[in-house]
């Protein structure tokens, strides 16, 4: 089999590109949004691009942090399995860097200055702040130091679309909301049900409990939500795209509520596909409205 199809079955499983296009087009959109400038085609691809590159980075430096828990308790995964190595994916990433850099490069110091910065955190999370176990073992602390890599993604994104970004209140705002998304994303892969629970003691359910993951994810959509709303509100903006953002909220509430009940693959999959809708949803009216 060759890479291309190799790689082909890796992103299916631990890089969807179907849904990622989805988010980074629908954050890319409204970070655009929030600085107020226009949109360029140049700019959106450039944003675009190095978003999805950054995020397969990060992708990759998990792989390498997590070979050996992985080959120890994930076998199933592509890469203890064999489907691709460390090695292909680090060429991969590799290139992805350089093409990551070049963009930074082009649209001015302040952009390159916060991708070396974004970079050189990447490395650090790899190398676990060299604390290895340490950190390790505090799980809550470990992840929320992770999703740093989120905010300074975002960063970078608005620098490109703007040199004076971090002069506006609504910037910072929507920072937060994109923020709060990242950990409920983050929260919702790591809430496995029974068949499926990890043995690797790497989720929130088994740290914490099935249903209290599930009430801790509700509890951050609501939050997501209520953000949202301030970043509308804050434009003047209300009637109609609240409305239209209910919409997109009412099915999360219904498929958390029914997925705590039945906890089947199928009821899982509704939720991360309601999920998946609002998270979308939110951004791009956010686009459409500001």
């Amino acid at each position: 089999m060759n890479l291309l199809k190799r790689f082909n079955t890796y992103q299916k499983e631990r890089f969807p590109l179907v849904i990622l296009v989805a988010t980074t087009t629908a954050v890319v959109l409204s970070s655009n949004a929030v600085t107020l400038s226009s949109l360029s085609p140049v700019s959106f691809l450039a944003a675009f691009f190095a978003g999805l590159l950054y995020l397969f980075h990060i992708r990759v430096i998990d792989e390498i942090r997590d070979n050996q828990h992985d080959n120890t308790y994930h076998l199933s995964r592509p890469i203890p399995r064999g489907v691709i190595s460390l090695k292909e994916l680090k060429t991969l990433d590799a290139v992805g860097v350089g093409v990551f850099l070049v963009i930074a490069f082009l649209f001015g110091k302040l952009t390159l200055l916060i991708g070396v910065v974004a970079l050189l955190y990447t490395y650090l999370a790899g190398k676990e702040f060299f604390l290895g176990e340490i950190i390790r073992a505090k799980f809550f602390i470990y992840n929320a130091v992770n999703l740093v890599q989120m905010v300074l993604l975002q960063f970078f994104v608005y620098s490109l679309f703007s040199n004076t970004w971090y002069k506006g209140n609504l910037v910072w705002i929507h920072l937060l909301f994109i923020f709060i998304n990242a950990i409920l994303l983050e929260v919702l892969r790591k809430i496995k049900i029974e068949p499926e629970e990890s043995i690797g003691h790497d989720t929130y359910s088994w740290h914490i409990g099935f249903k209290r993951s599930l009430a801790t994810f509700l509890a951050f959509a609501f939050i997501s939500y209520a953000t949202f709303l301030w970043i509308l509100l804050k434009n003047s903006i209300a009637v109609i795209p609240i409305s239209v953002s209910v919409l997109f909220v009412v099915p999360l509430l219904v498929s958390t509520i029914s997925h705590s009940r039945k906890k089947t693959k199928k009821s899982e999959n509704l939720l991360y596909l309601s999920t998946l809708i609002m998270y979308v949803g939110l951004n791009l009216i956010i686009y459409f409205t500001i």
